[in-house]
Formats: structure tokens, sequence, C-alpha cells
């Protein structure tokens, strides 16, 4: 019984918070109306004018994305490359993956179903990575 009314009161307890959370949400959702009700047209065309910049420099955004790649999938031939895409994008995936292994094509089907454009997805071949480590072809790196 005890329990009960504990979950009781947790429930009331947590109902009111929600209440109060609605309540506030309601008053500011209608003093953003009320405002857009009173104003007039300069303050109207102003915002549309704003909204029209913020979309066109979207736009630009996006176009200088997939000039730069981004959107697709695709091998990058040489190390050189990879440096100057990564200098180039904010946000690079890469799949460094080597031909030999099973494992390498699995991961390509979900990379070339990427069409995000504020990421650049490529692929690099394990050995064109100039390196010690990469320059033979055995399993154990």
């Amino acid at each position: 019984m005890e329990a009960n009314a504990s979950v009781d009161m947790f429930s009331k307890v947590l109902e009111n918070q929600l209440l109060q959370t609605t309540k506030l949400v309601e008053e500011h959702l209608d003093a953003e109306i009320q405002k857009m009700d009173q104003m007039d047209e300069d303050e109207l065309e102003h915002l549309k004018e704003k909204r029209l910049k913020a979309l066109r420099k979207a736009q630009q955004q996006k176009q200088e994305w997939l000039s730069k790649g981004h959107g697709e999938y695709r091998e990058i031939p040489s190390e050189r490359d990879f440096f100057q895409e990564v200098k180039e994008s904010k946000n690079v995936v890469c799949h460094f993956y080597r031909d030999s292994t099973l494992s390498g094509n699995l991961m390509e089907p979900p990379f070339q179903s990427r069409k995000k454009t504020g990421t650049n997805f490529t692929k690099l071949e394990k050995k064109t990575i100039r390196g010690k480590k990469y320059d033979s072809d055995s399993d154990d790196d």
C-alpha cells in the first residue's frame, strides 16, 4: 500500500510539472502570435528579406559542398589528395579499406547510401598510405 501511495504522489507531482511547462510554452507561443499579428508591412517585409537571405546562404553552402564532392561516396587516389580533401571539408568520414579483406567490402553499401551534403564520405585503400605499417598487404594491422 505504501508503494502505491508513493507512486500516486510521484505521478501527481509529474502531472503538475508537465501542466506548468505546457502553460509556459503556450504563453510563449501566444506572445509570439500576438507579436506577429501586430507587425506592419515594413516589419513583415524585413522578416521576408531576412528569411530569403538565410535561404540563399544555405543554398550557396550546399552548392559549395557539392562542388567539393560532398553527397557522394568516392575513392581518393593518393595520400596527397586525402589530406587536401580533409583540409577543405569540415566533416569527413573516410573508409580505410583493403581489397584483400571481405570486411572492407562490407562497409561500402552503408557509405554508398549516404547523401548528406554536409559530410564528405570517401574511401582510401590502405596501401596508398605511406608508412611502414601499411607498406605490406599483410593481415596483421
